[in-house]
């Protein structure tokens, strides 16, 4: 699955929310298990409480709860939906992490941060305890951005080196 924005756009939220919102209605029709993960919540309920925004009053649900079941629900039956959900529970980070690859538009950048977020849901292990999930996946993204920026420097500088000779 390859980033459909730039995490350094102005409308980064918004194509976010659009792509999530069509992504729903794929999932309805070939999922039944939503409201196994959250029985009192909606999508757009979800939504609200992952952007900090108020949901509805009869929703009682906490941000890191929502976040621990959407890991909880990608670890057992991963699916386009919740992956997109965890890019915007995490977007805050996501887009730090960008911007310390630089300022500029460019998608390769996006992409290996897109990248790294996704070998990092990727590796989360079966055993790992439920109140540490969260942590975790910080923790494996941080790494694994560190890991791939690094390696595509060394390639940037061998193939600058390689064009001058």
């Amino acid at each position: 699955m390859t980033p459909l924005f730039s995490f350094l756009h102005s409308g980064c939220t918004q194509v976010l929310n659009a792509t999530i919102a069509q992504e729903r209605i794929t999932y309805a029709s070939q999922r039944i298990d939503f409201h196994t993960y959250f029985p009192f919540a909606t999508l757009p309920d979800i939504q609200r409480i992952l952007r900090n925004e108020k949901p509805r009053d009869d929703v009682r649900e906490k941000r890191q709860d929502i976040v621990l079941s959407l890991l909880r629900a990608h670890r057992r039956n991963p699916h386009r939906l919740w992956t997109l959900l965890l890019v915007q529970a995490f977007e805050p980070t996501l887009v730090l992490r960008r911007r310390g690859l630089g300022e500029d538009e460019d998608l390769q950048n996006d992409q290996l941060v897109f990248a790294a977020f996704l070998k990092a849901l990727g590796s989360v292990r079966y055993d790992t305890p439920v109140r540490t999930l969260h942590r975790w996946v910080a923790c494996a993204f941080a790494r694994e951005i560190t890991r791939q920026a690094r390696l595509a420097a060394r390639e940037h500088s061998s193939s600058t080196f390689s064009s001058k000779g």
